[in-house]
This record gives structure tokens, sequence and C-alpha cells, in this order.
């Protein structure tokens, strides 16, 4: 073979090679992608393990706030309008009640994970891309063993079990310590803000702020579902001797019916969420609500209980700002 015919088979070779390899390649990328998975996480749902969450968008603020405490928030790449603690500079990709499916496609998201109720629509886009949607049902009816629960699964998807172990046990044994406080409960109302026609804004049972009470040796007077609009009758039957007034609340609504001929005001015992931070564990159903029922003890009966040490070491503290 003349060194003419070497040249021509060794092209002929490399482009043989080259297609070959091209075709293999183009089979790869155009296998169809896995479609992702919808679960709703609530007090009936266990394991996920089969999710593995490396680049996380959480539209859940107390979901961003709990796998920061677990190691895992190197995984979040995106977050959302309301998400506060910790400070970060991350992409914002939601302002409820839409996502912004682009930029979840750009940060190449595996897993988006939110607390509300998003447009099914907005879901099946991210499920078809492959993206898994994990909703974390932490409403109505919610307590702090659904927290725990989600703890655990989080820790799941991201590898940080032991993690997650060691905050529920912290959780676990703030409440008791809760528990074991010997003080006499006193009745409670929530003002969190007053609505058109005087009433007031309230939680009532079934409410994950309900819990919070409840361990801080509370009595709610609102007996009803959910949050609702508490009548002027009933607060004023029910004579709360504390009220805690929300963030939004009008202060000088407090000067007339119903409040002032109730117990709280003439003996001036009315507490006030004044920070934004203080704020947000009332509004985030996770680990941080310890500090709020921390913080409602000290208040009402000025008793600081000494629950144990937050078991990891954060550079920004859980614990929220009470001035």
């Amino acid at each position: 073979m003349n060194k003419t015919n070497k040249w021509i088979a060794v092209i002929v070779v490399a482009v043989v090679i080259l297609g070959a390899v091209s075709f293999i390649g183009y089979n790869y990328y155009a296998k169809p992608k896995a479609k992702g998975q919808d679960i709703t996480i609530n007090s009936s749902q266990s394991n996920i393990s089969a999710v593995k969450a490396t680049r996380i968008v959480s539209l859940d603020p107390a979901a961003t706030a709990t796998l920061y405490a677990l190691g895992a928030y190197k995984y979040v790449v995106g977050s959302c309008t309301y998400a506060t603690y910790p400070t970060n500079n991350l992409p914002n990709v939601s302002a409820f009640e839409n996502m912004n499916i682009e930029e979840i496609y750009n940060l190449s998201a595996n897993t988006v994970i939110s607390f509300n109720d998003y447009q099914q629509s907005q879901i099946n886009q991210l499920t078809e891309e492959g993206i898994n949607y994990i909703f974390l049902s932490s409403g109505a009816n919610s307590t702090f063993k659904d927290i725990e629960r989600q703890n655990t699964l989080l820790g799941e998807i991201t590898g940080t079990e032991k993690n997650a172990t060691k905050l529920n046990a912290w959780i676990n044994a703030s409440l008791e310590d809760f528990q074991n406080l010997s003080v006499t409960s006193k009745s409670f109302l929530y003002a969190m803000c007053v609505c058109a026609g005087g009433k007031t804004e309230t939680a009532g049972n079934s409410t994950f702020d309900n819990s919070i009470f409840s361990y801080a040796h509370l009595i709610n007077i609102a007996n009803q579902t959910g949050y609702y609009q508490i009548s002027r009758e009933t607060i004023v039957n029910s004579n709360p001797q504390v009220i805690l007034l929300g963030q939004y609340f009008n202060v000088s609504d407090l000067d007339q019916e119903p409040y002032d001929s109730t117990s709280a005001y003439k003996n001036n015992s009315i507490y006030t969420i004044s920070s934004s931070t203080l704020n947000d564990i009332f509004d985030e159903p996770n680990f941080r609500d310890i500090f709020a029922i921390e913080w409602l003890i000290d208040q009402v009966y000025g008793v600081k209980v000494a629950i144990p040490p937050f078991p990891m070491d954060l550079k920004q503290n859980p614990a929220p700002s009470y001035n």
C-alpha cells in the first residue's frame, strides 16, 4: 500500500470512529428523561428515600431554615421572596402564586420544595423535565411530630439523616422542658391583625400556632378551626388574661372595645411581636418554633427555661432577635 492509500485508510477509520462516537453520544442524550415525582409530605407519608436532592430550589422558608440547620444548605441553589433565615443572596425564583419555571431550569434544579399550592400545570412542567416536586403539608392539624417527620425526610433526601436525628432529639428535649414547667396556665388571645368590621384575625384550633400556645401553657380562647375572625363578643366574654399582638396589629385599637375591658389590658399583660425575625418563627412551622415557645414563657411568666443547647454549630444563630 502506498503512502497516499495509507492516509486515505487512516482518514476513513477516523471518520468511522468519530461517527460511532457521535452516534453513541446522540443516542445517550436522546434518551427520554425519567419523570420527576410529585410528592406530598404529610402525616401519612413516611419515606422518600428514593429522592436524592443535590440541587434544591426551596420555595418554603421553613424548609430552607431546616436545610441550613441540617448542613444541607450547600444543595440549595434557589430561594423565594419570603425566606429570611439564613440570610442569603440566592436567586429568587418565586413570588406566590407563580414559580419562575425558566429560572428553575437554568439553575439545573433536580428538586423543588414548597409549602404552597402552586398551579398543577407548573408542577407538571417540573416533573416532565425530571424535577421532583415536594409539597410539605404543614398547615391544618400540624404538630411538632409532623415537623420532626419533615426533618427526617429532608435529612434522607440530602444525606444528613444523623443531623436530622440530633435536631429531633433537641426538639423533644426542649418540649419536655416546657411541659415540665410548673406554672398556672392563663387564658390567651393572639391578635394577628384587625380586619374589616373591627374583627380580629386570630389562630384557632388545628393551627400550628395553637401548638406553640399550648406548650407555652396558654389557653387559647379562639376555639374555632383554622385562622378566622373572632367575634368581639367572644373576646369580651372570654376575657383573656394575656394578649399577643401580631406584627401588623394596630396598637391604637387596644384603647377601645373589645380589648380595653379585658384583664390583659387592665393588667398590662399585652406582648408584641415587634421584629420581623420574631414574626417569622410564628409564621414558619419548623424547629425554630421552639424559640417562639421559649420567648412566650419568658414574656408571660418571667421564666427562662433552660432548654438544651442547639445541637449544630451554625454561623447564623437560629434563635431570633427579640428587639
